[in-house]
């Protein structure tokens, strides 16, 4: 082999191509152009099409915008409730509008569980 073509075409010690990155931004810009099938662009370009899709799936994952915002920290702050008649209760409205009512003081211990709860990833 020729030195130009060592460095059009690199091969690794169990003959496969090796690509640059140019090289493979290159030919998956070309495939987005194309409008040809996967399968058919790999086929015309010596490409084996497993190796194109693992291409196309990591520009992909590179590319991709988060699907969620990432959760902000809670942060839990002492409040001085004034006392509610007993037949009020407590609402709490958490993030997102959910609104969480409280009717006895024996239901405190199971809302402040939900709201750790909450607080963490999901």
């Amino acid at each position: 082999m020729t030195a130009t073509h060592e460095s059009l075409m690199k091969v690794d010690g169990r003959g496969r191509l090796r690509y640059t990155a140019e090289q493979r931004a290159s030919l998956l810009d070309a495939f987005d152009a194309s409008g040809l099938s996967g399968p058919k662009f790999a086929d015309l370009h010596g490409v084996k099409y497993q190796t194109f899709a693992a291409w196309r799936n990591k520009r992909a994952r590179l590319n991709a915008s988060p699907k969620l915002p990432a959760p902000s920290p809670s942060t839990f702050i002492e409040v001085d409730v004034p006392a509610a008649r007993s037949d009020e209760g407590l609402a709490v409205l958490l993030p997102g509008g959910a609104k969480l009512h409280i009717a006895s003081t024996a239901c405190v211990p199971l809302a402040a569980a939900l709201i750790r709860e909450l607080a963490g990833p999901c």
